[in-house]
């Protein structure tokens, strides 16, 4: 049996781990995920890619998004890919859409609408609303095949407008 399903050789690899400057490497893939990142693997796999001219950019990572809505009309996040990113994280400047009860959610669209400048009527033909609660928005992310690794965060505001007042805002 092969040590590695796959090994991409041959490639300038940036890692995500700020090593300066990139190098030329291999990568072996187990099972779907990265079991080594070496100068020179000297195994062999059943499938091997020559990266020669090509980055690999195994796992990097970023750390603030605004992936929180558009994740539901565009779920590869294909900008990032674009860029080496395998892994964002969600839910970064305390604006956001879970929890929400339906009587709030025209008014969390209009608040995007004007803090992210994301059209309302991209919003409401995008976004799926098969949730309430944060548990809920986690399952309806997880329910639809996504092109890169998620860490969402529960933002400040959503559950303080879930649990307010209805007049607590005005005065």
């Amino acid at each position: 049996m092969p040590a590695y399903d796959m090994i991409i050789r041959n490639g300038t690899i940036v890692d995500g781990t700020g090593r300066l400057p990139a190098y030329r490497g291999d990568v072996a893939i187990k099972q779907g995920k990265i079991a080594m990142i070496s100068g020179r693997i000297r195994a062999s796999a059943p499938q091997e890619l020559d990266a020669t001219g090509c980055i690999i950019a195994p796992g990097a990572i970023d750390l603030h998004t605004h992936y929180d809505l558009q994740l539901n009309w565009e779920p590869y996040a294909t900008m990032s890919g674009w860029h080496g990113v395998t892994s964002v994280t969600i839910g970064q400047c305390g604006f956001g859409f879970a929890p929400c009860k339906p009587e709030d959610r025209e008014a969390a669209m209009r608040l995007m609408t004007r803090i992210e400048a994301i059209p309302l009527h991209t919003m409401e033909l995008g976004l799926r609303w098969d949730w309430d609660t944060f548990p809920q928005w986690l399952d309806s992310l997880a329910s639809h095949p996504l092109g890169v690794n998620v860490a969402p965060r529960c933002r400040r505001s959503s559950p303080r407008r879930c649990t307010r007042a209805p007049l607590a805002g005005r005065r």
